[in-house]
């Protein structure tokens, strides 16, 4: 590749402060990560390529190596990539940057790459933001599905008193994977760290079980045709500030979630009781419209105000793969992957 290109398997000072500077979305939600030093050093396998030029970091790809499905985790570039320079510098700059993306791109899936076979590359990509699925489909990324951003809201959640806060993957290991072994994608390199939750029957069984994690946000802009007045005026709003601070808006995010005979009862105590214990008020939920458990409870279930305010939003998987994929089949989401 061209010098200004680097490959990295440890994250740079210039690559922290670059992704730490970003404002995702554009046309939808606008929101910043607050926890992105944390999740670098939690990403599986990681491969950074970066752009780089007189010391500074002015674009970066993070790619998680996940077998041969590689997950592009970051894809960012510096304002100063964007709007400074000369327009003819920056022409060619961004020329250039398309061109060795591509080339890695097509490299890796003709089974050329120095880091093995590749299978496919994918991502999630809001379907408001324009420019991104124009840079996707530039790239021959196909959209294979839907997730949907379901939110599940309490102001004061309830306790339950079957509830068990677990560190032991070895304990729902076997539900886990017999319930998401056939799923799309599906990788346990982030979905075996703890903690999990589980609720059990009096014989002691699993009947409800999730893996989780804590993230925060700085909200600019919330989806939908309110969503900057929203963002201002929630603040003042009572029940809804307790459920969301724009400034820094932190949440429950679960992932590989199971549900015995799926039954939206046992995902309210669950979801519910998960929220008391880890004293918050909001679940961002990010599920393939297809799963079986979200077909069967989504119409039945009480997702609490934020839903009744802004709905469920859909964020398109996108693909670039050498092999043929079902698109009948659920694919499977881990949480790290949105937060």
């Amino acid at each position: 590749m061209h010098p200004i290109f680097k490959f990295r398997e440890k994250e740079t000072q210039g690559i922290l402060d670059l992704l730490n500077a970003v404002t995702l979305g554009t046309n939808g939600a606008h929101y910043r990560h607050l926890d992105t030093n944390e999740r670098i050093l939690e990403a599986d396998h990681p491969l950074f390529l970066s752009m780089e030029r007189n010391g500074t970091t002015l674009g970066n790809v993070t790619f998680c190596r996940r077998q041969g499905n590689w997950y592009i985790r970051y894809f960012a570039f510096s304002n100063a990539l964007q709007s400074s320079g000369k327009r003819a510098s920056k022409s060619g700059m961004k020329n250039r940057l398309k061109q060795e993306i591509e080339r890695f791109f097509e490299t890796g899936l003709n089974g050329k790459s120095e880091w093995g076979e590749i299978d496919s590359f994918y991502a999630y990509i809001d379907p408001k933001n324009e420019k991104s699925l124009w840079m996707s489909a530039s790239f021959g990324f196909k959209t294979i599905g839907h997730v949907a951003t379901q939110t599940y809201s309490r102001v004061k959640p309830k306790h339950s008193e079957r509830l068990q806060k677990i560190q032991a993957w070895d304990e729902v290991a076997p539900i886990i994977n017999a319930t998401f072994q056939s799923y799309r994608h599906f990788a346990t390199a982030q979905t075996k760290k703890p903690p999990f939750y589980v609720l059990r029957n009096l014989e002691g069984e699993i009947v409800a079980a999730a893996k989780t994690s804590i993230s925060r946000w700085e909200i600019h802009r919330f989806p939908g045709k309110l969503g900057g007045v929203l963002t201002k005026i929630i603040p003042f709003i009572p029940r809804l500030n307790q459920i969301v601070n724009p400034k820094e808006h932190a949440f429950v995010v679960p992932e590989a979630v199971y549900i015995k005979d799926n039954d939206p009862e046992l995902l309210n105590e669950l979801f519910e009781g998960i929220l008391h214990q880890e004293s918050k008020n909001l679940i961002l939920w990010w599920v393939d419209e297809q799963a079986p458990l979200y077909i069967q409870v989504k119409s039945k279930m009480n997702w609490g105000l934020l839903h009744k305010i802004i709905g469920v939003h859909k964020v398109n998987i996108v693909e670039r793969s050498r092999l043929e994929n079902d698109s009948s089949t659920p694919f499977y989401t881990s949480g790290f992957d949105f937060i």
